[in-house]
């Protein structure tokens, strides 16, 4: 069941973040930013309690063996795309700057720090 919770409240938390971005409501934009920007800090200690008292969560889907891999699949499409995305605006540039930042500084902790 833990599993089931996981799956829905992440479901529940990407359908938010996209409606936030699509609506027209600027109460509804700021009542689902607060939505999904909350799920997580609610989830996060929900399912470590949970994996304290029964062990690791498993065979949750889109779940990752690899998290060094992902980062930098991820850091590498960026690079590669930065350019069409970013259509030469130097504020978006550099916003997409600052997200490679975060794919770099995560790398070197999965790398570094054991």
């Amino acid at each position: 069941m833990i599993e089931e919770l996981i799956v829905r409240m992440f479901k529940a938390r990407n359908q938010a973040h996209m409606r936030h971005w699509s609506t027209g409501s600027y109460s509804e934009h700021k009542a689902l930013g607060h939505y999904y920007e909350g799920i997580i800090d609610k989830l996060d200690p929900i399912v470590e309690a949970y994996q304290g008292g029964f062990g690791l969560v498993e065979n949750l889907p889109d779940s990752i063996d690899d998290a060094k891999k992902l980062v930098q699949e991820e850091m590498l499409w960026l690079t590669k795309n930065r350019e069409e995305i970013a259509k030469n605006i130097p504020a978006l540039e550099n916003l997409l700057d600052d997200l490679a930042g975060l794919h770099m500084k995560t790398l070197y902790k999965l790398e570094n720090l054991r």
